[in-house]
């Protein structure tokens, strides 16, 4: 099957029907949503073929193949459609010759052509050392009226159909229109998703092979030359010699069948050719043999499993070994027509230039073979060997030829990608692997980070440090094309400005790169104008950071109750209409983009959430692991659903990060609340006990308020010295981005700076700033049990016990802030501690 004759034939049907463009046919039979019926599709296969005759009969032979890759399908009935034409136009010019030769007088005898010379001279010679030259032979041999390339082909077509009784399948350009819908079926052509298995090993040569047929049902006589004279001798075996160097075999020379496709092929000699004839022989065979790994090559990957790839390089070895085969044509037609001309010397002065050009294309082969590389991984294997290549100039040409065409297709679903966002992949051999995803699930991260993917295996040797580019450039693209507006979508055409591989040339790369700046500047036009990111991040910052005060306060109002239960007793649902209850009645109603904001009840602790953040989970426990065990307050959170594709930048991801900020001021807010209601209760417990009975609280009033003065530190600390600057850094970044990538990067490093300098990367840090909140907790929730009952001692006791604990934990907290501090250049972790330890109280052991 081929697709370049498909495309060119549904070029000539669209400018006839003018319905249609090329990208909207193609576009419509990719149908990649399963937005058309087969219905549906055989109807606008019916009007693109309304002006051609028996256009019915193409169309019904698209509905009875019944493929699921109705691309694929679609290809094969327009390769029938180009080979039909072609035999009704074969055959109408036979017709008209023979009527027109009936009428003729008989014509005379063609002139003798006049000879450049007796004898296969060196100025022959060096004409055809250029064989495997850019340009090919064809523009310099000197070919009689008779043979030529087309001729060639024709006959040998001719010769197999003869041979086989039309009985021969081979899958080619030249005859995949004979495949009915159930030879498709049969050949497994359907293309099912994901399929990537090829493998040479498993590749059968055709019945009839233009490669030493070794089962021939009529083996050839044997010769008896051991009586003739030398003279005599080497004609005949110069004649086996020329035929071998073709892939025919003889009786003289004879090729023995490898045991397996990789083994080298040997020949054997017939013991009647004299010995120095037979040395001759022996150096001239090798280069029989490499023309036979080739031509091997060439009919292995002519299935279309292969991809693409293979058969743009099969068909310039094609070519490449037609150049050959007429080169030895020639050479055979002056032995017939110069008897004893071609001698061995002479023969083997022919082909002593090819030798490394011939040598090098079979070991090219043989190691793709081997390899069984596809796709990308051929041209890396290509490129390599063009950079690695020992061998003389002309077989380094040719290999630059034989990449250069092998990249065609590989290019041209590279333009597709970063021009459109586009994968016209069928055989899995592009370096950007597509997986299907609903964009019902687009406020996961998976789709953004995981619908495309890069495939290393892929991926092209000298577009390696571009591959990331490449993939981004498409991904981008994909947005503008759902999401953007008529405007925005993208107008670099691939055929405005079509670029290919030139092993000298790497103007590719200035096409790359323009494409992805395009691409990156579209999307970043989209998401800021249209989708109004900015306006959205502030939204964020309202509810994740704590910046809408009157909304945070009436909120912890309304759910505090709820919090202080277990998690397993709460009611999700009770929560989210609190929470919509509150956006209503306070300022945060007026903030358009309100509604995204959502609750969560997570299952872990705020460490198990920052262990799966930072992928570390091992490095330390989490005592809160427990459901059982957990809180209300330490398991709320809230959740932000983005929209697409504003959730490129608002991803899982990311909401994770804000979460983790959140639940960190949140957790401190609320044991700030509850040491402020103690404070109340205090007033109340002076009033009800006489003044030498109150004195046993004055030491609970005294620790209270030092708790409260280091959970008011870390929360000032938090959002004065952390998140505020940070954001400000942030915001100025946003005014001078150029592309979509500078978004993310400035985004993240907004939120890493804050995750690090809040302490909440490094669980030497953020393990006691949880302890000291749980301190706390429970040291209010002793005195609201203790408040209406009679001082004793063992209250005395519990507070001093609750004063050790709060102050050995401060204090190691503070070692620990100090020595992070030393080691990082960070001064923010400095002033924590002067904060907290203003007066030196606690670093000189002054506490009593």
């Amino acid at each position: 099957m081929s697709e370049t004759v498909a495309r060119r034939v549904l070029g000539d049907l669209v400018k006839t029907s003018g319905c249609y463009s090329v990208e909207q046919i193609t576009t419509i039979f990719y149908n990649r949503d399963g937005k058309y019926s087969n219905k549906q599709l055989s109807d606008h296969l019916a009007l693109l073929l309304k002006s051609v005759p028996n256009g019915s009969r193409y169309v019904e032979l698209f509905v009875k193949s019944n493929l699921k890759d109705t691309y694929a399908t679609l290809v094969l009935v327009l390769n029938r459609l180009s080979k039909d034409l072609k035999d009704t136009k074969k055959t109408t010019p036979n017709l008209q010759q023979q009527q027109k030769l009936q009428q003729k007088q008989p014509q005379q005898p063609p002139q003798p052509q006049q000879q450049t010379g007796g004898g296969i001279g060196v100025e022959p010679v060096q004409k055809r050392v250029s064989v495997f030259e850019s340009p090919p032979l064809s523009s310099t041999r000197i070919v009689t009226e008779q043979v030529t390339p087309e001729n060639v082909q024709e006959i040998k077509e001719k010769l197999v159909q003869a041979t086989t009784g039309g009985g021969v399948c081979r899958l080619s350009s030249s005859n995949v229109g004979s495949l009915t819908a159930a030879n498709i079926l049969s050949l497994g052509l359907n293309h099912q998703p994901h399929r990537q298995y090829f493998d040479f090993s498993h590749q059968k040569a055709p019945i009839v092979s233009w490669n030493f047929n070794y089962d021939e049902l009529y083996p050839l006589q044997s010769k008896n030359v051991a009586a003739i004279p030398m003279a005599s001798q080497e004609p005949i075996v110069v004649k086996e010699l020329v035929r071998c160097l073709v892939a025919l075999k003889g009786s003289l020379i004879v090729p023995q069948k490898p045991h397996s496709p990789s083994d080298p092929l040997e020949f054997l000699l017939s013991p009647q050719l004299a010995d120095s004839c037979r040395d001759m022989v022996k150096e001239i065979l090798p280069f029989a043999a490499n023309f036979s790994c080739v031509q091997q090559f060439i009919e292995e990957s002519s299935i279309l499993e292969g991809g693409l790839v293979l058969q743009a390089l099969r068909s310039v070895l094609k070519t490449l070994m037609t150049d050959y085969y007429l080169s030895i044509a020639q050479l055979d037609d002056s032995r017939f027509q110069r008897q004893g001309e071609l001698t061995m010397q002479r023969l083997l002065q022919f082909l002593k230039p090819l030798f490394p050009t011939m040598e090098e294309l079979a070991a090219t082969v043989s190691e793709i073979r081997a390899t069984n590389c596809r796709g990308g991984q051929v041209l890396t294997l290509l490129y390599d060997r063009i950079t690695a290549t020992s061998g003389t100039i002309e077989a380094q040409r040719v290999l630059e030829r034989l990449i250069e065409a092998a990249a065609v297709p590989f290019m041209e679903m590279l333009q597709l990608w970063i021009h459109r966002g586009v994968i016209n992949d069928p055989q899995q051999e592009f370096l950007i692997e597509h997986s299907a995803m609903e964009l019902s699930e687009n406020e996961l991260v998976d789709y953004w980070e995981k619908q495309y993917t890069i495939r290393q295996e892929k991926v092209p040797c000298f577009l390696i440090k571009y591959a990331d580019i490449i993939l981004r450039t498409g991904k981008y693209l994909n947005v503008v094309r759902v999401c953007g507006s008529a405007d925005l979508q993208p107008t670099i055409s691939p055929i405005s400005k079509p670029f290919g591989y030139r092993h000298a040339d790497q103007s590719y790369i200035d096409a790359i790169e323009e494409a992805y700046n395009f691409a990156s500047s579209s999307l970043l036009n989209l998401i800021m104008d249209k989708y109004d990111l900015m306006g959205r991040l502030l939204s964020v910052k309202r509810y994740f950071l704590l910046q809408q005060g009157d909304f945070i306060t009436e909120f912890m109002d309304a759910v505090e109750e709820d919090l202080r239960k277990d998690v397993d007793s709460l009611h999700p649902i009770r929560i989210a209409n609190l929470l919509d209850v509150t956006l209503g009645l306070s300022s945060a109603k007026h903030d358009q983009y309100h509604d995204e904001l959502k609750t969560t009840l997570l299952s872990y602790g705020i460490v198990t959430q920052m262990s799966k953040i930072v992928d570390n989970e091992d490095a330390f426990g989490d005592p809160l692991g427990d459901t059982s065990q957990l809180k209300g307050i330490e398991c709320f959170a809230f959740s932000y659903k983005a929209q697409w594709p504003v959730s490129i930048v608002l991803n899982l991801w990311t909401i994770s990060k804000y979460q983790m900020i959140f639940r960190q001021l949140f957790y401190l807010k609320y044991v700030e609340r509850m040491l402020c209601r103690v404070w109340i209760d205090n007033n109340k417990t002076r009033q009800l006990f006489a003044p030498s009975t109150a004195k046993l609280y004055r030491s609970a009033f005294t620790l209270r308020q030092k708790m409260l003065i280091a959970i008011q530190s870390f929360e000032s600390y938090m959002m004065i010295e952390v998140i505020e600057p940070n954001w400000h850094i942030f915001y100025h970044n946003m005014k001078q981005v150029k592309n979509i990538d500078d978004v993310l990067n400035y985004h993240q490093d907004f939120l890493d700076q804050c995750l690090k300098n809040c302490m909440l990367t490094t669980p030497e840090l953020l393990k006691p700033i949880i302890n000291l909140c749980n301190i706390c907790i429970k040291f209010c929730d002793f005195l609201a049990e203790a408040t209406t009952m009679e001082p004793t001692e063992t209250f005395s006791g519990r507070v001093e016990q609750f004063r050790a604990d709060f102050t050995n934990q401060l204090m190691t907290l503070l070692r620990k802030i100090n020595d992070a501090a030393t080691s990082s250049t960070s001064e923010r972790f400095i002033n924590l501690i002067h904060r907290i330890n203003f007066n030196s109280y606690y670093s000189e052991g002054n506490d009593k």
